[in-house]
């Protein structure tokens, strides 16, 4: 049978003190690999702290690495469980403020993010919004840099054209009409 150690003390303060100064930037970065979904974006987190705990803070290099690796880990692995299950925009609360921009630009952009696959979305994230260059977002996801550019590309194409309709621009044909009023 298998036992679980409890942390020590200084183990937890460890704990505590790394989750009270990344603990947000782990929770954005968890909203936006979740597409939006504040719960599952929580409990992604949770998750983690609980896998830094049983791993040792203290015995990490760099533990913010090893902790947004670990989310994307999750996530990825997570949304292969879950393929067929659709989350949507389900409890967004405070954490909304993940992406900035007017609420329904949010909702507009999270909606688009929930259309990709887990991977994309992690090099999405990994590129925007930690603003990591390809050679890190290769060694985090454990790839190439080709994988990432491919990744990249295929994902952003798919995000203009979920996010066509929503930001398009009113045509030549449309202004004109608009000008004739009676």
């Amino acid at each position: 049978m298998r036992t679980i150690s409890t942390p020590s003390s200084a183990d937890q303060a460890s704990l505590k003190a790394f989750a009270r100064e990344q603990g947000q930037r782990l929770l954005r970065c968890a909203f936006l690999l979740t597409g939006g979904n504040g719960a599952a974006a929580e409990d992604l987190v949770q998750t983690v702290l609980m896998r830094l705990s049983a791993r040792g803070i203290d015995d990490l290099d760099d533990p913010f690495t090893y902790a947004r690796r670990a989310l994307l880990n999750e996530q990825i692995s997570g949304a292969r469980r879950a393929s067929t299950l659709r989350r949507g925009l389900t409890r967004i609360g405070p954490l909304h403020e993940a992406v900035s921009g007017p609420s329904d630009d949010r909702l507009s952009i999270l909606g688009a993010l929930e259309t990709l696959s887990a991977r994309e979305r992690a090099v999405i994230v990994l590129r925007y919004y930690e603003d990591l260059p390809d050679p890190e977002i290769a060694a985090v996801l454990g790839c190439s840099r080709v994988t990432v550019r491919s990744l990249a590309h295929r994902a952003n194409k798919k995000l203009r054209n979920e996010l066509a309709s929503t930001y398009e621009r009113p045509t030549k044909h449309s202004e004109a009409e608009g000008d004739h009023d009676d």
